[in-house]
């Protein structure tokens, strides 16, 4: 297997093209665990139609290769845009909550005390 005459942007397309069909597929009532899986066997068939599409030339070997790639790169890069993104957004909702609530203790806490009228005798 030639690596030299690697072509990125395909490699990218089918990363992409493999990503969109594992997102449509977990629209389903397919559970989760069997994603992965969906990804790897996705990745090979789009792997290798790309390839006989674009050159009428099958290398197995390397269209495998690349198709469990594309796999393996779409359900990584889904994990990783999942839980990063959702982490982010909950750390920033986490401090904007955090800020909201010192603001209105505060503002409470001012409120309480320029309220209080009664006299001591």
């Amino acid at each position: 297997m030639s690596l030299s005459n690697v072509d990125i942007t395909a490699l990218i397309i089918i990363i992409t093209a493999v990503w969109f069909v594992v997102q449509s597929v977990s629209a389903t009532k397919m559970p989760n665990k069997f994603l992965p899986l969906v990804s790897i066997v996705v990745g090979i068939v789009i792997s290798v139609a790309y390839a006989y599409l674009s050159s009428k030339n099958i290398q197995l070997e390397q269209d495998l290769f690349f198709g469990l790639f594309a796999g393996f790169s779409a359900s990584g890069l889904d994990d990783t845009l999942t839980k990063s993104v959702s982490g982010l957004i909950n750390s920033f909702v986490g401090v904007l909550i955090s800020k909201a609530n010192d603001i209105s203790d505060t503002t409470s806490s001012e409120d309480s005390s320029s309220t209080d009228t009664t006299s001591v005798k």
